[in-house]
Parts: C-alpha cells; structure tokens; sequence
C-alpha cells in the first residue's frame, strides 16, 4: 500500500472505528508526541493523554456515528497533509435528539517509525 493509500486508510476507515467504538486511548493512539489538536469551541490539546481525556468526556456524554474521508492528500516526504470532511450524528447518552455534525478538517501528518500519524488537526463546524 502506498503512503496515500495509508494516509487515507488513517484518516477515514481507523479514525471512524475509533470514534465509533467510543475508543479514547486508541483514538490518542493515531497522534504523534507532540500533537496539536484543535477542535472547534474547545481548549487545545497537545498530548495524546489530554486528547484522551476530551475525548472521553465526549464519549460518556454522546453516542458517535461519523463518516471522516479525505478529499485531498499529499506526500512531501516524511510529512503530509489531508482536507477531508466527517459527516454524521451524535445521540446523548442521557436521551434527547440525535444532532448532525458536519466538519471540515485538516490532518497534518508525520511519518513516525515507518508510520503515519497525525501531528496537527485543526476542525470546524459547518452550517
């Protein structure tokens, strides 16, 4: 498989089963050290243990069905980046209306020990 091949296997079919399974620290698991994670109306996080505990918080409050794809990818040696969207629905787990979730997202990657893995990711909402 070649490198946009694995980029766009991480960023859509891994990314999904980890939110969908509701897997914190394998979600954690796709960034490098060092990460930046910047998602909209939240506080950063730049530790893959401070992006495990956001998004644990979320997972115990909301059930996730989200479909991530990358629309476009490049290979600039050992970095890369992805512009995708991630559709979908979240569902509280208290009870309640589903919502809609509609991102645009930005995936800047970085080949670690052979690896890819993402090392920035900044998202917003969409209308």
């Amino acid at each position: 498989m070649d490198d946009v091949a694995k980029i766009r296997e991480l960023v859509s079919k891994t990314y999904r089963a980890m939110v969908v399974n509701h897997d914190s620290a394998g979600y954690a698991g796709m960034y490098t050290e060092g990460v930046l994670w910047c998602p909209p109306n939240a506080p950063d996080q730049t530790t893959r243990n401070g992006i495990a505990k956001h998004m644990q918080g979320a997972f115990d409050k909301l059930v996730f069905n989200v479909e991530p794809g990358a629309e476009e990818v490049e290979v600039m040696g050992d970095f890369a980046y992805a512009v995708g969207m991630v559709y979908g629905r979240t569902t509280p787990r208290a009870g309640g209306d589903d919502n809609a979730v509609k991102f645009r997202i930005f995936w800047l990657l970085r080949k670690d020990s052979g690896e890819w893995k993402i090392h920035r990711q900044i998202w917003n909402n969409k209308p």
